[in-house]
């Protein structure tokens, strides 16, 4: 037993011997990645490496040169060399002593994570063919990179619940985690209901995007105007293990349109008139009333009655002669607080058994009404009809009561502490 183990011993040192005597009597080069800058390197971005050259052997090597073979997805840095002439390595240059060489390299930026082969070739200046090739290991991170890129709404009406949404998209080479977004606005005319403002995502992967909803509202006394919004997104960034935060802003626009109500007001005089009420949310500008060419109407016009604040009301006076149609349109043209055009059409009815509407419209006095019964005997006189009479006192009372509405409400608008008998008695606040 004993012997066996002094033969093995033996045995080691001739094979240790054996090296030692083989590297003293020749070059032995290593080639190793001491570092790189960043790491890892990050897509897109430049990383500058540093090899270490050794020679571990007894005999010096001259005219020494190292080259970085680039590829996928490494390319050189414009103006840097991708070979490198170390000269002499002399005997046992190693550890403290190693040479150390830094080559500048680009990377791809559409490349995804992962550690990526670099090779590099040795050889001696002038015997380019006879050469060794080592590879090295480089790390490569993608860098998350996060933006909000639409908003699928511009405009709100005030006093309107809305949907808002928002699109995160991510535009980076990594999968981005733990996304927190919220929004705000400084003054408080816009505001989420139902929830907070914060929303949280947990993961979007690269080139996919997140949507986020809100149901929000404009404060109904809101001005009309370009409000702004204030958009922030925090997210986790994994290569130095921080939070990144993305903060940027965005325009809503309160206003836009409004609705109208037109109602048929009297008739007298050969003037026909209405009462056009703004009851949207929006104030409405340069409004203009008209009455367009239709069946019935043989002289179609129209009255500039200027600006309508929301709750507002006036009264439009045409001379019109209709025919037998009951029906009129008329239509509402304003500018919105955008700067927009808009025509709103609304049907009237206009009772031709009310009062002189119809008889003072179309010339048809008292006289030709006595005329019309000689030359009828046998048909009845609307005008003796008691559903008739009924059905003029009816609508008589309805539009007196719309007109009533509209100018409290006017008065009451001007000012909160006025009074609804003040109006019935006539006194002016």
């Amino acid at each position: 037993m004993k012997k066996t183990i002094f033969l093995a011993l033996a045995a080691l040192v001739l094979i240790g011997a054996s090296v030692y005597a083989e590297a003293g009597d020749s070059s032995i080069i290593l080639t190793s990645l001491i570092n790189q800058d960043p790491n890892p390197a990050i897509v897109g971005d430049i990383v500058e490496i540093r090899v270490g050259v050794e020679n571990r052997g007894g005999v010096a090597k001259e005219n020494f040169v190292l080259e970085v073979i680039p590829q996928y997805p490494f390319t050189m840095v414009p103006g840097e060399s991708s070979t490198y002439q170390v000269g002499t390595l002399k005997a046992y240059q190693y550890a403290s002593d190693m040479k150390v060489i830094k080559f500048k390299l680009k990377v791809d930026r559409d490349v995804t994570a992962g550690g990526y082969e670099l090779k590099l070739k040795e050889y001696t200046l002038g015997s380019e063919n006879i050469s060794s090739t080592k590879s090295l290991t480089i790390d490569v991170k993608s860098r998350e990179n996060a933006e909000v890129i639409h908003i699928d709404k511009t405009t709100l009406v005030p006093g309107k619940q809305s949907s808002l949404k928002f699109s995160i998209n991510n535009v980076g080479n990594a999968p981005l985690r733990d996304l927190t977004f919220n929004w705000e606005n400084e003054d408080k005319m816009i505001l989420p209901v139902g929830s907070d403002n914060t929303r949280y995502v947990k993961y979007i992967d690269v080139g996919k995007s997140a949507e986020i909803e809100y149901q929000v509202i404009a404060d109904p006394n809101v001005q009309a105007g370009l409000y702004q919004l204030n958009l922030y997104l925090t997210y986790q960034d994994s290569i130095n293990s921080s939070s990144k935060m993305i903060s940027t802003i965005a325009g809503i626009n309160v206003g836009g349109g409004t609705d109208f109500d037109v109602a048929f007001s009297e008739s007298s005089n050969g003037q026909t008139s209405f009462s056009v009420a703004n009851i949207g949310s929006n104030p409405a500008y340069s409004v203009s009333v008209v009455v367009p060419e239709q069946k019935g109407i043989r002289n179609p016009s129209s009255v500039m009655i200027g600006n309508l604040n929301k709750g507002d009301y006036t009264v439009a006076s045409f001379s019109l002669q209709p025919g037998t149609s009951n029906n009129i349109l008329v239509q509402v043209v304003y500018t919105d607080t955008m700067g927009e055009r808009n025509i709103v059409e609304k049907n009237v009815l206009v009772n031709s058994q009310t009062s002189e509407v119809m008889g003072a419209a179309t010339g048809q006095t008292e006289s030709n009404r006595e005329m019309m019964a000689r030359m009828h005997p046998n048909q009845q006189s609307v005008w003796k009809n008691p559903k008739v009479i009924g059905s003029t006192i009816t609508s008589s009372i309805v539009i007196g009561g719309i007109i009533f509405y509209y100018r409290y409400k006017k008065k009451k608008l001007n000012s909160p502490r006025f009074k609804i008998m003040e109006l019935i008695r006539g006194k002016k606040k």
